[in-house]
Parts: C-alpha cells; sequence; structure tokens
C-alpha cells in the first residue's frame, strides 16, 4: 500500500468528506425530512382508507382515497405517500385535523434502520484508509529504526 503523503491526503480528505461531513448532512435531512411525518404520527388520528384512483406518473404515484372523518362523513383526500399501493386496497394512514384533504401513508420502518445501516456501514469504511495508511507508516519508520540501529551495531 502506498503510504506517501499524497495517499495520506486523500485518506484524510475521504474521512473528512464521507466520515463526518456526510453523517452531519445525514443527520439533518432524517430529523428535517421526517418532520411533516412526525406531525402526522403525533397529532395525526390513523384511519382506514379506501385507495379509490392510483395514477402512475414518472414512477411516482398519485393517489386519491376516501376515510370517513369523525362524523362519519366519507372524505376524499389526497395520500401523501412513502410506500406503493394499489387501486382497491384499504390502507391505514393518518389524518390531520387542520388537513383533511390529505392523509399520510407511513413507510415502513425497517427501511429506514436499514437506510441508517448503510451509512453508518459507509462511514466506517471510510476510516480504514487513513487507519491502513497511518499503521503502514509507523511500520514503515519502525523498520528505518530498526536499519539504522542494525547499520550502528555492525559499524562497532
Amino acid at each position: 500500500m502506498a503510504t506517501d503523503d499524497r495517499s495520506l491526503l486523500y485518506a484524510i480528505l475521504l474521512v473528512i468528506g464521507v466520515g463526518i461531513i456526510f453523517p452531519i448532512v445525514a443527520y439533518f435531512a432524517f430529523t428535517h425530512g421526517s418532520a411533516s411525518e412526525k406531525e402526522y404520527v403525533e397529532k395525526g388520528v390513523l384511519t382506514d382508507c379506501y385507495v379509490e384512483k392510483v395514477i402512475t406518473v414518472n414512477r411516482k404515484q398519485q393517489v386519491t382515497v376516501v376515510y370517513k372523518n369523525a362524523a362519519g362523513a366519507s372524505v376524499r383526500a389526497r395520500g401523501i405517500l412513502n410506500k406503493k399501493v394499489s387501486a382497491g386496497e384499504t390502507v391505514q394512514a393518518y389524518v390531520l385535523a387542520d388537513k383533511p384533504g390529505e392523509v399520510y401513508f407511513p413507510a415502513n420502518p425497517v427501511w429506514k434502520w436499514l437506510c441508517l445501516g448503510v451509512f453508518g456501514l459507509l462511514v466506517l469504511t471510510a476510516w480504514i484508509p487513513l487507519i491502513a495508511i497511518l499503521h503502514a507508516r509507523k511500520n514503515e519508520r519502525l523498520a528505518e529504526q530498526m536499519r539504522l540501529m542494525n547499520s550502528r551495531y555492525r559499524g562497532q
């Protein structure tokens, strides 16, 4: 493995970019990106919704659902999706009292944990080149010291 200064610089930049900055950006993306999800889950009511119509445009679904509100009246709403649904299916979704025209389909929490696990592995993997280069440089310094000591010993 090359242990010159350039490879050390690249390893340090990799650690800074992927090992430090990427986790910070990912943290803020996860916490702020899920703010609307948090609002729906905390303040919304989990309701059974009948998927009336599904239109797929550019691999994104536009869904219309029908659900019964607290008064028992049928309400037609637009679905905010985090999963694939089919017309005619009954799914559970969150409804906010102040936004009866929208329902939120929660994502499966397994995907969130899987994504966090992949990000964690990526961050840990970014540290491997730096650790390997520092270890190799340490071994090279020790080998150089041993050569110097051997040359002095032979010279006596």
